[in-house]
């Protein structure tokens, strides 16, 4: 019986063993799923970088624990405690085997945090990482290691370890372009054309503050607008704008007509952000410049002489040879000091092809004498812009000379008048002859 009695004990005190030993590995697993920091999120920006670039690694560090529990025994006597565990967060830095993608230090001399602060339970913190792509990176997707050290005190056997995570930053050397749609190839001294520019983003990330300018390295050329804003752009989406292309007054001049024989350049600019970070891109071109209006003044009639009070009269010929109507059209006397009727000769619209007459009266009372030139400019608007364009048309030289005196008649007068008397007489003589003979 008491050998019974002995066996019985025995189990009893293997069994409170077992017991206690489960209960404690119980406590030591709770506890090891107790506090624990981690990267809850994080964003890069921008989303793509291209080489050169700077930006953000945003996280979000959070202390995923909200109640640890911790059991401890005494003897027969099984205890189970609650405690809320800080986490303090003592480094971040990051770590790059390849050092293509590194903490940008430039702007902010530092390349850590220290001494963050300290997460409760359940509390989390964001924080940004700069970074910067180096120059010569290639493309590809980076991991780039965010390193968090991270104390806090030790309740029984449980410590919260450091994290460790990789975060993907892509690289990608993809530009934005622009591209040429429809530049003329020429342009005549008196015309204005449209051109389409295209700018298309090639890169697999929106891109903010689109511009497109145009940059002329001659006086020659105006482009209107000088500048267009497109804004935002998306990935591998593209957009046309348009300018007009017309030339400039001053070298619609007689004397300027030859220097602007020739191909001019100019060239197109974009300039879009990638993030915060700027890029430009250019395209060239050249448009050839005509030495010939294609709206021409032509003189039909005018004197080569004329005496000095006398009125000269000047017919001209308007003829469009443009590919478009014109509109506006008139001709202008281009010189001042005495008089011309009309001041203006106004034509008004002219179709492609058509040839109108402009005639004028000279009055020569205020003339000097000798050879005088006398200017005229034809000026008429484009139908599309509206342009006001100004030509030297025509310049016509006449010699002015001196009236004829007033005086005694001319000796040949009293010759010719004595010659008609004597004529008279004779035929008076020979009908009183015939008279008296009846």
């Amino acid at each position: 019986m008491k050998e019974k009695r002995k066996k019985t004990r025995a189990f009893i005190a293997t069994l409170l063993t077992a017991v206690s030993l489960l209960l404690l590995v119980t406590a030591t697993a709770s506890a090891a799923e107790g506090p624990a920091v981690m990267i809850s999120n994080y964003t890069v920006m921008p989303e793509v970088l291209m080489p050169g670039d700077t930006g953000t690694i945003t996280l979000t560090i959070k202390n995923m624990d909200t109640k640890s529990s911790v059991i401890s025994t005494s003897k027969d006597l099984l205890t189970e405690t609650t405690t809320a565990l800080s986490a303090e967060i003592e480094t971040i830095r990051l770590s790059s085997r390849s050092k293509d993608i590194e903490w940008q230090e430039e702007d902010f001399q530092r390349s850590e945090y220290y001494n963050v602060g300290a997460l409760g339970p359940g509390e989390s913190i964001t924080i940004s990482i700069p970074i910067k792509a180096t120059a010569y990176v290639r493309d590809g997707t980076y991991f780039p290691e965010v390193y968090i050290e991270v104390d806090c005190p030790e309740v029984g056997d449980f410590k919260i370890k450091n994290v460790r995570f990789p975060i993907p930053v892509k690289v990608d050397s993809s530009e934005v372009e622009i591209l040429e749609k429809d530049i003329p190839s020429e342009i005549s001294l008196s015309e204005s054309k449209q051109m389409g520019i295209v700018v298309a983003n090639n890169r697999p990330n929106s891109v903010s503050g689109v511009n497109v300018l145009v940059k002329s390295k001659s006086d020659g050329l105006e482009f209107t607008p000088e500048r267009i804003f497109i804004g935002d752009l998306a990935a591998y989406k593209k957009k046309e704008v348009n300018f007009t292309l017309q030339t400039l007054k001053n070298i619609l001049t007689q004397q300027n007509l030859e220097k602007f024989n020739q191909n001019i350049e100019f060239s197109f600019e974009v300039t879009y952000k990638n993030g915060d970070n700027l890029h430009h891109n250019e395209l060239k071109s050249s448009v050839l410049v005509k030495n010939s209006s294609d709206v021409k003044l032509i003189l039909v009639n005018a004197p080569e002489s004329v005496f000095k009070g006398d009125v000269a009269k000047i017919d001209f010929d308007v003829a469009n040879g443009m590919t478009k109507d014109i509109k506006a059209v008139s001709v202008v006397p281009a010189i001042e000091g005495f008089r011309i009727l009309p001041s203006e000769y106004f034509i008004g619209d002219m179709e492609v092809g058509d040839v109108f007459s402009a005639s004028f009266d000279v009055y020569t009372n205020d003339l000097r004498i000798g050879d005088t030139g006398i200017p005229f400019k034809l000026l008429f608007r484009d139908m599309d812009t509206d342009r006001r364009y100004e030509t030297q048309g025509y310049e016509v030289h006449i010699d002015v000379k001196e009236p004829q005196k007033s005086g005694l008649p001319n000796p040949l007068f009293f010759v010719a008048l004595l010659g008609i008397i004597f004529f008279v007489a004779v035929l008076v003589r020979v009908a009183v002859k015939r008279k008296r003979g009846r």
